[in-house]
Order: structure tokens, then sequence, then C-alpha cells
């Protein structure tokens, strides 16, 4: 801003706005300062030429740039937790989990950390009261859940959990549990909580389940209630009589759990999401992700490179869903659409909304045929979506025909040869389409002989992509 002003002679005002402008990249306000920057850098006796390259200087620093004991500061950081990572992986993944645990704004990190820490080869470890801490932890190499990620479970729940653990040892049962916690830290609703998370499941070992222990949770906090008041009275009950004789089948642990249907897997994974915003155990995608990925043109990865208008077929869950009205009051939906590798944002208008308004409800898959929009957009596009599918309703309709993406110079006889292989060993009535590019972007299409045929559900998608790439193998409906 001094420079703009004692140079180029631009009141301090409008070079704040030039800064505002350059960092918002807003080209007709900073065309326009540069050219007053370099009339008045003339008037004080700066050739024109070194102006406009003062001003270079100014707009190229504004993108990204601080001074050399700024950078000096980062370099050093930089260096010392590269090491840190490299050489002490689980401590240093469990440290920047930890860093994330009590922003709730942030929980999309906590997701992030935990898939780089499992692809640098460290296991993390499912919520458990029998060995977490308040933040994450290392044992054995290994991360232990830090029970403060929990929604619902607060610092001083988890403190409270790992301090009655600490004076009496790990927890027999869900009965023992809620007997020597405090309940003014840990509530019910913290307790609700934490069965959702799947860190009690080992009370309901060998074969219980989690829908037994939220079933039995009502009369295990009542119970323990009473117990822990006849304690403050010094009054003693039958089991205290039995734990001080040191029987250990008086613990809550043997107390047997109602009998009651389990939740199914979607299910389950929907109370685990709600108690941490994210799957752990596993992902109600992983079921139908062969389908998803045999069906599917592009993953929401693979959008950003695509022109915008192009046409995709992305398969995934719904999330986010918001229902809208147009002024002229027509409905309309906006939502989200998450694959494996992110989360796209979606749009589908009116007219086609009016036929699918009912297959939009949060946690469904489905398979999207849309057009990728960019306009207006920033670094993402949107999806504009034409038509929904489910996907019982893919497997009938898109499986007329199979193409295979092939690169020229990339694929050589080797891969051609491979190819046959595998095709041969699942024939059916599938035909099968060869698409070469060639380094130019051109594309010649090739339709293989019937003795290459295959069924669509035999042949073994994985291997072929293993030859010719990912996102090679495309299942068509023509």
């Amino acid at each position: 801003m001094r420079i703009l002003n004692r140079l180029g002679g631009i009141e301090l005002s409008s070079a704040y706005a030039c800064i505002k402008a350059i960092s918002k990249k807003k080209r007709e306000i900073i065309d326009q300062r540069r050219g007053d920057f370099v009339k008045g850098a003339r008037e004080r006796g700066v050739a024109e030429e070194t102006a406009e390259e003062i001003f270079g200087l100014i707009e190229e620093f504004g993108s990204y740039g601080f001074n050399k004991s700024h950078t000096a500061a980062y370099a050093q950081i930089g260096y010392q937790t590269a090491y840190l990572k490299r050489h002490y992986t689980p401590e240093f993944m469990a440290a920047l989990l930890s860093s994330e645990i009590d922003d709730g704004n942030k929980r999309d990190f906590l997701v992030e950390h935990i898939e780089d820490a499992r692809k640098f080869g460290v296991e993390v470890l499912a919520p458990d009261v029998n060995s977490g801490e308040p933040d994450f932890t290392v044992r054995d190499g290994k991360i232990v859940f830090g029970l403060c990620a929990i929604k619902g479970v607060g610092r001083g729940a988890a403190e409270g959990i790992a301090r009655a653990r600490g004076e009496g040892g790990p927890f027999k049962g869900l009965h023992d549990f809620c007997e020597r916690i405090d309940h003014r830290l840990v509530t019910k609703t913290a307790v609700e909580r934490l069965i959702a998370a799947g860190a009690m499941d080992r009370f309901a070992t060998p074969h219980g389940h989690r829908a037994q222990l939220l079933a039995a949770l009502p009369g295990a906090v009542q119970s323990a209630e009473v117990r822990q008041q006849d304690r403050k009275r010094g009054q003693m009950s039958f089991f205290d009589v039995l734990e001080n004789a040191g029987d250990g089948a008086a613990g809550g642990g043997d107390v047997p759990l109602p009998n009651v249907p389990p939740w199914g897997n979607v299910e389950k994974l929907k109370f685990e999401k709600e108690a941490l915003d994210f799957y752990f155990s596993s992902h109600p995608l992983a079921e139908f992700d062969a389908d998803l990925r045999r069906y599917a043109s592009h993953e929401v990865q693979q959008l950003r490179d695509l022109e915008d208008g192009a046409e995709a077929r992305v398969g995934g869950m719904l999330s986010q869903v918001r229902f809208m009205t147009t002024k002229k009051g027509d409905r309309f939906v906006r939502c989200k659409v998450e694959d494996f590798t992110g989360q796209a944002e979606c749009v589908m208008w009116p007219s086609d909304f009016a036929r699918y308004k009912d297959c939009f409800v949060e946690d469904r898959i489905h398979l999207f045929e849309a057009a990728v929009d960019w306009k207006g957009r920033g670094d993402e596009p949107v999806l504009v979506l034409r038509r929904v599918m489910s996907i019982e309703q893919a497997r009938k309709e898109l499986t007329k025909g199979l193409i295979l993406r092939m690169a020229l110079g990339r694929h050589g006889p080797e891969a051609v040869e491979g190819v046959a292989r595998i095709l041969k060993r699942a024939p059916g009535p599938c035909a099968v389409y060869l698409q070469v590019r060639d380094p130019a972007g051109r594309r010649a299409h090739f339709r293989l002989g019937d003795e290459y045929k295959v069924h669509p559900a035999q042949v073994r998608v994985e291997d072929l992509e293993l030859l010719l790439g990912p996102g090679s193998v495309v299942f068509t409906g023509r």
C-alpha cells in the first residue's frame, strides 16, 4: 500500500481497495489501478517499464506471499513435523487427530486424518470405554480412539470414564459401567452415544449387539442410581457383599441383556454416524461398491477434470437434501452425492424433480445421470441431475454393453491379450466395445466379436482395471 501511495501517488484508501481487489482477483479494478499507478509513477520520474514491473510484482505477491522471517519459521516447523510424521507416525497422527477433537466444525478433518493414518499402515482402533482416553493416544503402535471425539461425550465425561476405569480396573459390563461412573458428568445421553459409536461393543460379545445394550440402558441407569444412593447412606446390597468377598461373578458384566432384534447394517451405521459425524466401522456404500463402480462413468473426484456441460453417471449416497421453491412456486432440490472419493454439490431443477421427488431421501443410495456445470463456480463443479436410478434398476438397464477405455501408446499387445483372457472367462450376452484414444485426444470405437461377449455380473472388473487403469471399465445400456 505504501509503494502504491508513495511511488504511484494513489491515496491510501484506494491503495487498500487495490490490494483487496488483487486478493479477490477482481480484474477490472486491478487494471484500473495499474493505469493509475503507472501514470503516477511516471510523473514522479519512474520509467513506465519499471513501473509496470513493480506493479506486476505487487500483483504476484498478492496471490500468496509473506516476509522471509515468516518463511524461515514455517520451514523449520515444516521440517520438524515432517520428521515426526516419518519416524513417529502413530504418535504424530494421534496428536493431529487430538488437535481437531474439540472443534465440531472440523469433523471432515478427523475423517481425512483417520484415512491418512490407515494409508500409512497405522491401525486406528474402534472407540472403547475400556481403553480410550479423552484424546487420541498410542498403544503398541496403534492409535486408540479418543472418547472426546464422540458427540455428546464432553471432556469432563471422558475424563470421568478414564478416572473410574483407573480406580476400579476395566469395566465388566454395562451395569458395572453405570454403577461406577459419575452420572453428573456422564449423562444417559452420553452413554447412548457411546453405545451407538461402538464404544461398548465388548459388553455385548460374544453373541450380543448394540440394540440390546441400548434397550438395557434405562434399567442399568436406574439400578446404578439406587446402588449409588445406598452406598452413600452406608447400606450394602447383596451384590456389594459378594464383591467385597472377591466373587467376580457378581460384577455387572453378567447381567443378561434383553432379547431384542439387532439393528440392520444400514441402521447400525446410521446411529454410528450420528454419534461420530462420520462412519468408522464401515460405510453404507461398501455393500454396493462393486455395483457403483460397475455402472458409474465417473467418480466424484474425476468430475473436476470434465468440461462444462459434459455428461456423467455418478453413483453414491444422498446427504444434505434441501427441498426448495423457485419464485414461480416450482419445487426443486439441492443435495450432495457422496462416494468413496468425495462429495459433489448437486441440483435437480423442477422439470426433472417432479418425476423423481420421492427418490430424494437422506442416506439413500442411487445412480445419477447428470451434466457438469462450471458456470459461475469456484474450484468444484455442480452436478445438474437429470435422472435417478436405483441399483436394481441400473442392473436391468445398464448391462447391455461393456466399454473398455484404452490409450494408444500406453496399452500394448500384452494388455490386449490380458483383456481377451479375462473376457473369455465370463461368457454371456453383454457386448464389449473398445474406446481407444490417441495422444492427440482423438477417439476410435470398436465392437468386439461375439466370442468376447460377457456376463455383466461375472466379469472381473477389478482384473480389467488392474490392466487398463481405474475408471477404464464402464457398463452401458446401449
